[in-house]
Order: structure tokens, then C-alpha cells, then sequence
């Protein structure tokens, strides 16, 4: 395929949280730049063509593979903001398919494909399930690199939430030729800049507060997570893109982005424990101490409550720091309650 100077970029999830915010950041930062969006229903479509002039709306869903196969054929790059885990493989799948040069051949492609995709992942991969929820953090457990340790995460067991779709994207990539990046970001913190969805599913802590009548945390509160403004996500990925639109532009001086096994990246600008999120709930609601509670009973109070209140992973964000780029909002307190936000 002959493909232009003049750039377009494929976007799915463009109505949601994550993709909203990529989408904002995309027209802010390009606004040369023509976007192709994935959108399931055509009043959205209106309505943010409204407010992006650039916007080409694709009508169809996820579940269209053909569909995405075809229009990924016809841009410069393809951002999937529209997240899933086991699911996901064949949405991937269908993109990479299209991104794919026909005349492609293993043998003479050499070992750094182009990038032409970014697709948003997540850190519960590094959770390990068969160890019991506790709470409390681990003693002299380092965080995570991108860099030191990619390898170690793209291998990890596939029974783990994400792994095995990270694993079979990066694998069906370097078999098309198609070079890849995972963006894998911490807990989100802020308001969403995109158009129709502001809001994550965070508040789901503040509605077991408000039934537990106080802030709580299992055992002693201690587990982390890092963490990053939905903001500088959204610049993130941007940022990322940027560096291969402007590859081979600089004379070669730029530094080369890691695609496929080398291309896992997190997004992360600090860490916060549980039991500071629930004394800043609580402090925010004018309740009292904050209690101690089992796994269990977490679990009566949300499907995944274990899972978001009782674990934790930190990981730095060494490949993006390498690459020049750095985050902008760097306090969570703030985020946490911005605009009447409930967020923890």
C-alpha cells in the first residue's frame, strides 16, 4: 500500500474514558493529522465530529473484524484504545492483519519493524494469582522496568489477566512484520479530556465506603500501585507516536522506539498505598479511622474487590524517561477529586 506523507491514524475506543482523552491529545497535539474512529452508534459519531473537524467516523463495532482489518489497511497507524484481555486477541489480530505489507517476508524484514501500532494493556499481568491477598507489601520487592525486565512480563504464565493477549499480539506482530507497542498504564487519577466518558469505574471504592459506613483496607494497607493522571496517559501515547511519525526525519539522532518484545511500556508517575487512598476517602468524607478488614469481605463487596484493594504492583516507566518524555501532573490527591470526581 502506498502510504502518504499526509498521515492517518486509526482509532478504536474513541467514546470511551481512555480513548476520549487519546483522541483530545491526538487534535491537540496534531491537529494535521487525519483520524479514522471506531464508533458503534452514529449519534456519537456527530458529536464528536463537532468538536474534531478531522474526525472520519467508521460505524461498526469490535466484533466486525473484516471491518477493521480493511480500514487499518488504509492509515499510517493504528491506536486500539478500546481495552479487553482474552477477547482482545482477535481485535488485535484483525488490526495487525491490516497493518500488514502483503509483499512481507520474514527472512528479509529484519529485525526492527516499523511501528504502525499501539495498544493500551494493563499491569495485572504482574499480580501473581496463586499467592494469598494480604494487603500488606512485600519487603524489598523492587519495581518493575520496562526495560530491565520486558522479557520477564511478555513470558510470564498466560493464566495471568492480560498475558496471554499481550504474548499472542506481540507474537502474531512479528509474524505479520508489523511493529508493535503495549502501553501498560498504573491507576488512573483525573477526569477524562474526551468528550463523552469523564469517568472510569473508579468510584467503585467510595460506594463500599459509603455501605461499610468508613474507609477500609485489607491488612495493613500497605500494597501499591503506581499510578498516572488520565492526562498524561492520553500524552503518553501520543508522545509515542510522535517519535515514529518522526523517525527517519532527524537524521537518525532520534533515539529508536521498542516495538514487540522490546515494546512493552508503562505509563507511571508515582505509587500510592491503599491506606493512603482510604485515609484521603476518608478525610474527604468526614469519617473516622480507617479499619482493617479481611479479603473476604471485600470480595461480598465487589466482584474484584481483592483484586483492587488488596494488591499491588510499582514499575517504572524507564523506556518512555529514555525517551525524553515526562509526566506533567504529578500529585493524585488532587486528581483524586477533580470536579466533584470520586476516584480512589
Amino acid at each position: 500500500m502506498d502510504r502518504t506523507p499526509a498521515r492517518t491514524i486509526f482509532l478504536t475506543g474513541a467514546t470511551g474514558f481512555i480513548g476520549g482523552t487519546i483522541l483530545h491529545s491526538l487534535h491537540e497535539t496534531h491537529p494535521e493529522i487525519r483520524i479514522k474512529a471506531l464508533i458503534r452508534r452514529e449519534e456519537d459519531a456527530k458529536e464528536l465530529q463537532g468538536a474534531y473537524p478531522n474526525l472520519e467516523p467508521i460505524i461498526g463495532t469490535l466484533d466486525e473484524l473484516t471491518l477493521l482489518t480493511t480500514t487499518a489497511s488504509q492509515v499510517d497507524f493504528v491506536i486500539h484504545a478500546a481495552r479487553g484481555d482474552v477477547e482482545n486477541i482477535s481485535v488485535v489480530h484483525a488490526v495487525i492483519d491490516g497493518l500488514a505489507s502483503p509483499s512481507y517476508s520474514s527472512t528479509a524484514a529484519g529485525p526492527h519493524p516499523a511501528t504502525h501500532l499501539i495498544s493500551i494493556t494493563g499491569p495485572r499481568s504482574l499480580i501473581d494469582p496463586a499467592l494469598p491477598v494480604t494487603g500488606n507489601a512485600e519487603p524489598d520487592v523492587r519495581p518493575w522496568s520496562d526495560i530491565a525486565d520486558a522479557r520477564t512480563i511478555l513470558s510470564l504464565s498466560t493464566e495471568r489477566p492480560h498475558a496471554a493477549s499481550d504474548q499472542s499480539i506481540v507474537a502474531h506482530s512479528i509474524a505479520k512484520g508489523v511493529g508493535t507497542v503495549l502501553i501498560s498504564p498504573g491507576q488512573l487519577f483525573g477526569r477524562g479530556k474526551g468528550l463523552l466518558k469523564k469517568e472510569s469505574a473508579a468510584a467503585a471504592y467510595y460506594t463500599a465506603v459509603r455501605s461499610r459506613g468508613g474507609a477500609f483496607v485489607i491488612g495493613d494497607g500497605s500494597v501499591a500501585w503506581s499510578w498516572v493522571s488520565i492526562g498524561d496517559l492520553g500524552d503518553a501515547v501520543v508522545f509515542l507516536m510522535g517519535q515514529f511519525l518522526l523517525s527517519g526525519e532527524d537524521g537518525g539522532s532520534r533515539p529508536r522506539v521498542g516495538v514487540n518484545e522490546e515494546g512493552y511500556y508503562f505509563v507511571q508517575t508515582g505509587d500510592v498505598s491503599m491506606r493512603e487512598r482510604a485515609e484521603a476517602v476518608s478525610k474527604r468524607m468526614g469519617l473516622g479511622d480507617v479499619e482493617s478488614v479481611p479479603a473476604d469481605v471485600t470480595a461480598k463487596m465487589h466482584a474484584f474487590g481483592p483484586l483492587m484493594w488488596g494488591c499491588g504492583a510499582t514499575f517504572r516507566a524507564d523506556s518512555l524517561t529514555k525517551l525524553g518524555w515526562t509526566p506533567k501532573e504529578v500529585d493524585w490527591r488532587p486528581l483524586m477529586e477533580e470536579e466533584g470526581g470520586e476516584r480512589a
